[in-house]
């Protein structure tokens, strides 16, 4: 099965709806795949896999092995966004031919969607662009490239799009077969489609990616019945206005390269009440989305949300003041009932430094709730997201403060931002063949130092480990259920690019990939760095 199309239809076949057990089917399908064909019967060292992953899901590998130790790794996720989306038409979402003959009698789709269907250039289907394509064109890259100078590695990952788990585990284990087959790693082509507005004549190839940190915000007020509100303080007003200043905060924008990021979103705003009662929300949270760019620029972001959180807190504090002396003046409340209110902002690693000097059974406590945490992860109970707002909630009472405070931490997904640019490292050999190749398909190769977007490109470079790791202790999740292996990452800090195929609508029901680039464009690309490497 050597015909490109043929290994996107088959991998296309198979469901692998990102986070459930359909993932594992589509990865053991590739590794047979592999093992089957005739190279590989031959030398079956040279391809493996392994499911370590706590849903089982297979990371694979395969080596062609060339005439020197310089080894290009050819990367993809084989997981795919849910069918749901296709209503009507999900019998066929899985079967290009079908989906397409089903859109076209029926009629559907704009105007661009119906020239689409009509050019015999588009393919449609779920997972088509986002990135059966591009692990079909890795497959046949490894299947035909005969006698190359450089080693070729494959490896298919899981998981990209949830929270990267395939692509976290393969930096490990690039080091294991480093040292057990002497691998020069020169560059790293993962072969992610393009995401950018397809123009005629115009390609694009990205050298790094976008950052993402998911800042969780816990406010603990002091509870108190709805009648006598203002000897209480509402948990929820003080997440409000904590949301209020940081949604489409321009200050948390970043800018690197001649490239930016849009402002961060407020994703998550709730209080925690379980059941109604006419008492103030004890407990509120939010969840707040932000892209970055920039080497350093995660730990910046840490310290303008929590200087936002004290400026929001002393808002709170005096619309508190005011309301109170309202109250006061008309013989509601006496005096001595205002709170004596500070703005205490704790990040989540303060917050656990006072419950462990509160309680000396910390350590007994901590253990036993991380259990249950992950037992409810695992068991699909809880997301990764809701785990760490309950972490978070009980480390807050674990740590007796009585007055009402604000902790920031974080919850998975965390992707780095990383650039070839920061890298010290040449890379414009690869560029330089890219570009040449392009041309000869009447293509002009443009290259971006950042993907516009998450990957797990994020994940193949890291420059400061240290910095890293420091950003990770405010996690609210254990790392048995998280974690990002920067030494391993920084160890390797291979050059990475997203070379893949031009596409429209992914994750859309009307996602689908341009053929000339999987077929021919891309393909020789890669052949091209082979050859020139």
């Amino acid at each position: 099965m050597n015909d490109i199309k043929e290994i996107l239809l088959e991998l296309t076949s198979v469901q692998s709806d990102t986070g459930t057990p359909m993932e594992a089917l589509l990865g053991h399908k590739i590794h047979r795949t592999i093992h089957e064909h005739p190279y590989f019967t031959e030398f079956p060292e040279y391809c493996g896999i392994e499911t370590d992953d706590v849903m089982q899901r297979p990371l694979v590998w395969a080596l062609r092995r060339g005439r020197s130790d310089k080894t290009i790794i050819l990367s993809g996720h084989y997981d795919a966004v849910e069918i749901d989306c296709y209503g009507g038409l999900k019998e066929c979402a899985l079967r290009p031919d079908r989906l397409k003959a089903r859109m076209l009698e029926l009629g559907l789709g704009d105007e661009r969607v119906k020239k689409d269907l009509r050019d015999g250039d588009w393919l449609f289907g779920r997972g088509v662009a986002d990135m059966k394509a591009g692990v079909a064109i890795n497959l046949h890259a490894l299947f035909t490239v005969e006698d190359p100078e450089p080693n070729i590695l494959f490896t298919a990952v899981c998981d990209e799009e949830n929270v990267s788990a395939g692509c976290r585990a393969m930096m490990p284990l690039l080091l294991r077969l480093q040292e057990r087959f002497g691998l020069d790693y020169r560059v790293c082509l993962i072969t992610e489609p393009q995401i950018t507005a397809v123009e005629e004549g115009a390609f694009t190839v990205y050298g790094g990616g976008t950052g993402k940190i998911l800042p969780t915000i816990l406010a603990r007020g002091k509870l108190a019945h709805c009648a006598q509100n203002v000897e209480g303080l509402n948990a929820a007003g003080m997440i409000a206005e904590i949301a209020r200043n940081i949604d489409l905060n321009p200050d948390l924008m970043t800018e690197d390269l001649g490239m930016a990021t849009q402002p961060p979103a407020v994703q998550i705003m709730k209080d925690l009440k379980t059941t109604y009662d006419v008492s103030l929300p004890e407990y509120a949270v939010a969840g707040v989305n932000i892209l970055f760019l920039g080497e350093g620029a995660a730990p910046d972001i840490l310290a303008k949300i929590r200087a936002i959180c004290e400026a929001s807190f002393w808002t709170v504090i005096e619309r508190y003041d005011r309301a109170f002396d309202a109250a006061r003046d008309r013989g509601l409340v006496r005096e001595e009932s205002r709170l004596p209110l500070r703005p205490l902002v704790l990040s989540l690693k303060e917050l656990e430094e006072h419950a462990r000097r509160a309680r000396s059974d910390f350590e007994s406590i901590r253990e036993r709730l991380v259990h249950e945490l992950s037992r409810s992860v695992l068991l699909g109970e809880l997301t990764l997201q809701d785990a760490g707002g309950a972490y978070m909630q009980e480390m807050a009472r674990c740590s007796l403060i009585e007055e009402p405070f604000v902790t920031v931490g974080l919850v998975p997904p965390y992707y780095p931002a990383i650039s070839n640019n920061h890298l010290d490292k040449k890379t414009d050999g690869f560029l330089r063949s890219m570009t040449a190749e392009a041309a000869r398909h009447g293509l002009k190769l443009t290259a971006q130092p950042y993907l516009p977007g998450m990957a797990d490109i994020s994940y193949m470079s890291c420059t400061d480990p240290q910095a890293e790791k420091s950003v990770m202790e405010n996690m609210a999740v254990p790392d048995s259920l998280y974690a990002i292996p920067f030494d391993a990452i920084a160890t390797l800090n291979i050059p990475a690019y997203c070379l893949g195929p031009r596409c429209r609508d992914c994750h859309q029901w009307t996602e689908r990939v341009y053929m000339p680039d999987v077929e021919r464009v891309v393909p020789d690309i890669i052949r091209r760095i082979v050859r020139e490497l």
